[in-house]
């Protein structure tokens, strides 16, 4: 018995609703993707290398201003010394010295909220009024900060936004930050 095969005519294929398709999609999605927004932090890397030779002998001694950051809060440290422009507080034998700027709730500090930004810009202020000259800040944070803590100590120490300046701009106070490694 003789099997009849159907032949079958080939179709051409309609490509053209997809090609509109993908005409619409490629302008709509090139406008609904976002591009990568980068934001820059100036800072400055701690020098390497041996001190240079001082050639004259200032009047004051350098500031060397440091704000060492902790859980705990803030200590201000400048001229190897501990700062504390409105006098040390009292220390009882066998504890150890509390931070410049200890933390709102007096224990730990969890999160940014809990550092004491107002009274880290007061300080600042009277340290500036002491050393007008001085523009750099070193940061010390701790090994295990985090990094908004740090950005936050960085905007703090820069500048002053209720002091203006007679022409009506922030008062600037340590606009050079640096940020040094492995705190304490």
């Amino acid at each position: 018995m003789a099997v009849k095969r159907r032949t079958e005519e080939e179709q051409e294929l309609n490509l053209t609703p997809i090609m509109n398709l993908v005409t619409i999609l490629i302008p709509f999605l090139i406008m609904a993707a976002q591009f990568i927004n980068l934001a820059v932090i100036d800072s400055t890397l701690p020098a390497i290398g041996p001190p240079q030779p001082v050639e004259e002998e200032p009047e004051k001694p350098p500031l060397n201003l440091s704000l060492a950051v902790t859980d705990k809060g803030i200590t201000v440290l400048g001229a190897d010394a501990v700062l504390h422009p409105d006098g040390a507080p009292p220390v009882v034998e066998g504890e150890e010295r509390p931070p410049t700027v200890p933390c709102k709730t007096g224990g730990e500090c969890t999160g940014v909220d809990d550092y004491d930004w107002e009274e880290l810009r007061r300080i600042l202020g009277l340290i500036k009024d002491e050393y007008p000259d001085d523009e750099n800040v070193i940061i010390v944070p701790e090994n295990d900060l985090r990094y908004e803590v740090i950005v936050f100590t960085m905007d703090t120490s820069r500048d002053n936004p209720e002091n203006k300046t007679p022409e009506g701009k922030a008062r600037v106070l340590f606009p050079y930050v640096v940020i040094a490694g492995g705190a304490m």
